[in-house]
């Protein structure tokens, strides 16, 4: 019998596992309980996104624009749950999906992984570590692009939005590949810096 979705605001991370049945799916809920889905990672984004009367093409394709990104962008699926790319394992087999997801709102720190096969740990909310293929500051701008995308979205805080435009009778949104290009400069300053102390 496949699991039911957890409400969005509660899941943590959505990552590929293998069992027994082979390629499955994990979601790690915020409080550190974890589902294992039968099913693709894919499959399981597709129903999630479902459940929330979303098309992942036009999201993807929102998200691209807003992030200038072409892979790996990030997916707003409801307010409580922004979906981040990382890569959390190594195939078995090619065609194998590499990429899991962790939510924006369940990251609690990110730091160098003390496993040498690994390169950053990314720790959520209850206490749950997740390892990533990745460096910290690959990590790092994933989850700024995240909220860039969060910022950007129909999705997040639509009160907020409107008063931003209320205020901003200016705002212009094409302004916002400038906007990416500005957050991967200060990222690059922050690595700068963080590598020279």
């Amino acid at each position: 019998m496949v699991p039911t979705l957890p409400a969005p605001a509660h899941i943590a991370a959505i990552i590929p596992c293998y069992t027994d049945l082979g390629d499955s799916t994990r979601i790690i809920m915020q409080n550190g309980g974890i589902i294992t889905f039968p099913t693709r990672l894919k499959g399981v984004v597709q129903k999630l996104a479902k459940s929330r009367a979303i098309d992942l093409v036009t999201l993807k394709t929102n998200t691209r624009l807003t992030t200038a990104r072409k892979n790996m962008t990030p997916l707003p699926i409801a307010p409580g749950l922004v979906l981040v790319p990382l890569k959390v394992r190594k195939p078995r087999i090619a065609g194998d999906v590499t990429t899991g997801y962790v939510n924006l709102q369940a990251v609690s720190a990110v730091k160098v992984s003390p496993h040498s096969s690994l390169q950053a740990t990314v720790t959520l909310i209850g206490a749950t570590e997740l390892s990533v293929l990745w460096s910290v500051d690959t990590v790092r701008r994933q989850l700024a692009l995240a909220r860039l995308s969060a910022s950007a979205s129909p999705l997040s805080q639509p009160v907020a939005a409107a008063m931003f435009r209320e205020n901003y009778p200016g705002y212009a949104p094409e302004l916002l590949t400038l906007a990416v290009k500005l957050v991967d400069v200060f990222n690059e300053i922050l690595c700068i810096k963080q590598k020279q102390t």
